[in-house]
Parts: C-alpha cells; sequence; structure tokens
C-alpha cells in the first residue's frame, strides 16, 4: 500500500486506535474538534495518533515483542530505531523490518514506519549486513567528496535490503571533540561542508531517509552529551561561520531531517539544550530555511534529560518545535512520555496545530521516499 492509499484513508475519516485508557467518545471529540492545517488528511487523525507518529523508539531484541507491538497497534508510533544487539544479520532483520511494518500497515490509520539505524561508517557500524566502509574522518582527510557520495550510497543501498529505510547520518559536526571524534569529516568547515552535501545525496540517491546531525555542531564539546551535558562558549560569528556552514550546505542539498543535539550554545540560549530549545530550532527553521523534520538525538541521554525519565524533556523538546523524539529508554518510559505529550496537548500547554504541522512534515517525507510500498 502506498502512502496515497494511506493519506486517502485518513481523509475518508478512518480514526486511529487510540491507547487502552482512550474511550470511543473520546477519540471521536479529539477527531471534531481538531483544527484543520491542509495537511493531506493529517487533520483528521486522533490527537493520540498524530501524537504517536512523532515517537522513534527502540525495541527489546531481534523479534518484535509485546511492547513494541503494542506503541504500533495502540499509539500509532512513527517509526523505531535498531541498535547492534537487535541486528543479527541481513535475514534476521528482514523478518524483524518486514514483520513491523507490516503490523504499522494493517493498524488505522496505516502508516508505514521510519526504521532507523545509525549507520555512519567506521565504529559507528552496527547492522552486520552491510559493507564495512571507512570513518568520515579519513574521507575528508582525502578531500574527495564524490568518495563521501559513494560511501553513503552504499550504505543505504546495503540498509534497504533488510528492510531499513533510515539512517541518521551524515554527521554535519566540524571538530573531533568529545563524543564525535573520526565521525566528523574534519575540523574546517570548508572541508565538511562539501562532504556532508555529498553525504546527502549519496543517501538520498539510495532511497534512505537521511538526517544530518547534531545541530548547531557537537564538534567543539569537550563533553559528551550521553552522559553530560556539554556546553559551547562560542559567540555569533563563530556559529555562523564554523558550526552553520555544514548544516546550511545539508539543507540545501535538501536532507530530510536534521537532528538537534543536546549541548547548550549561550549565544543562542544560555539556558536550554539545543534539543529542548525554541531559540536553536527558531534559528534552524527561520535563519537556516529547514522546512523538514526536526527529529531531536535520543531523549534517554543525561543532556537531554539530566539523569531522569525522558516525559519532562520530550514535552519540552515539543514545546521547542521539535517534529519527531528519539526514546530508547525502557517502554514504561516510552509509554509515559507519549502520555505526557497527549496530555499536554488536551491541556492547552501544546497548540494542537502545532502537533499537526509536525505530522504533516513526517508523513511528507516518508510519502517523498515511498516507505510502505
Amino acid at each position: 500500500m502506498t502512502l496515497l492509499v494511506v493519506i486517502s484513508f485518513v481523509v475518508a475519516g478512518c480514526g486511529g486506535s487510540g491507547g487502552e485508557e482512550q474511550s470511543d467518545s473520546t477519540d471521536e471529540t479529539s477527531q471534531k474538534t481538531s483544527e484543520s492545517t491542509g495537511g493531506g488528511g493529517t487533520d483528521e487523525m486522533s490527537i493520540r495518533d498524530a501524537v504517536g507518529q512523532m515517537f522513534v523508539v527502540s525495541i527489546g531484541g531481534t523479534e518484535s515483542d509485546y511492547y513494541v507491538e503494542k506503541m504500533i497497534k495502540k499509539r500509532n508510533i512513527g517509526g523505531v530505531l535498531l541498535f547492534g544487539f537487535n541486528m543479527e544479520n541481513e535475514e534476521q532483520v528482514s523478518s524483524l523490518t518486514a514483520s513491523l511494518q507490516k503490523l504499522s500497515m494493517e493498524t488505522e490509520p496505516a502508516i508505514p514506519l521510519f526504521i532507523s539505524v545509525d549507520q555512519e561508517g567506521g565504529e559507528i557500524s552496527s547492522a552486520p549486513w552491510v559493507s564495512p566502509q571507512p570513518p568520515a574522518a579519513d574521507i575528508g582527510a582525502r578531500g574527495d567528496p564524490e568518495e563521501a557520495r559513494t560511501v553513503a550510497e552504499s550504505i543505504g543501498t546495503d540498509l534497504l535490503k533488510a528492510g531499513v529505510n533510515t539512517n541518521f547520518a551524515p554527521v554535519a559536526d566540524t571538530g573531533f571533540g568529545a563524543a564525535i571524534g573520526p565521525r566528523s569529516f574534519g575540523e574546517d568547515p570548508q572541508v565538511v561542508s562539501p562532504m556532508v552535501k555529498a553525504s546527502v545525496k549519496g543517501f538520498d540517491a539510495a532511497g534512505v531517509v537521511g538526517s544530518a546531525k547534531h545541530f548547531p555542531n557537537h564538534g567543539p564539546a569537550d563533553s559528551d552529551s550521553h552522559v553530560s551535558l556539554p556546553v559551547v562558549e562560542h559567540d555569533e560569528a563563530t556559529i555562523e561561520n564554523y558550526d552553520l556552514p555544514p548544516f546550511r550546505t545539508a539543507i540545501e542539498a535538501g536532507v530530510p531531517m536534521v537532528m538537534v543535539g543536546h549541548l547548550v550554545y549561550p549565544a543562542i540560549d544560555p539556558d536550554k539544550p539545543a534539543s529542548l530549545s525554541p531559540k536553536a530550532i527558531n534559528m534552524l527553521r527561520k535563519d537556516l530555511g529547514f522546512k523538514g523534520v526536526v527529529v531531536t538525538d535520543d531523549l534517554s541521554m543525561k543532556g537531554a534529560n539530566g539523569g531522569e525519565p525522558p516525559a519532562g524533556a520530550a514535552v519540552e523538546a515539543v514545546k521547542a518545535g521539535a517534529d519527531l523524539l528519539i526514546i530508547s529508554s525502557p517502554p514504561e518510559e516510552q509509554a509515559a512520555a507519549y502520555e505526557a505529550i497527549v496530555k499536554a496537548v488536551e491541556s492547552g500547554e501544546i497548540p494542537e496545530k502545532s502537533i499537526r504541522r509536525s505530522v504533516e512534515r513526517i508523513v511528507k517525507v516518508k510519502e517523498q521516499y515511498g516507505l510502505g510500498e
């Protein structure tokens, strides 16, 4: 079933399943009061289904299980993220991705999943069937954008063989700081930018959804946002000339997603990490002109949640303007984050129209890349 048909189902009024706590009458009320935003039928989703599309969650093992199936059937999640422990070989991953997509397409409103990985090359290569590729630093040192494009296309083509349609790559960070190292193409944005552009084109040619990361730039950070909240003390001129050029280039090249990192740039927002900052996401939207999907780095990371469950960070990220939330926390924390956003929408803390705008962007990318076909 193509996404065009899926959207026609939504327009025809196929309501979502909602959670167990949601009564039929409440679902009907959500649909009747939803605001029309001209989003090709996304305005007809129940608010619970719309919120679900904003979630990409981890799963527990190498097979589909009760928890992820519940997230698909009861909460209409937008995607899953696979780690190394989820992937044994191409055959096993093909079976897993097919079963997850089948379940999603059989569950109203029948929207295909982002099935995602972090497959960058070098050490960040968890999909065992994908041909080994050099780290970005080696490619950048050779200075050949065509190599970057070829590597990205090869990775994307291999991923699709097993039904993985989304790759959180390329790294668009400039610099080799904490948590980045050889994942970056280099320390000079004039070197990094053409490599990022070529990588974006390579993933696109393979038919894989790519994501430039980690806006506004994790490369200069001297700590790892998995375990702390980095602070980058760049002034406005340095941000403009050093941090942003690769992201501008990625956007000009048509990258469908940009991942926002868990790090504080005081010159942008002294109080919040970029992933939770309206000022940072507004910079991405307005100053850089990005119209695609803004995805957070994993909200289970300490840089986002300060060591607390991710529900609070999830609400703050959506309020800031994020479209898609990655959460690899335990299933009960994933569900709690989902319910927290639904509650925030129902209370008016988060405007319903902002949720629907996010879902429009998500569905547009899924349609663009033919997910579910």
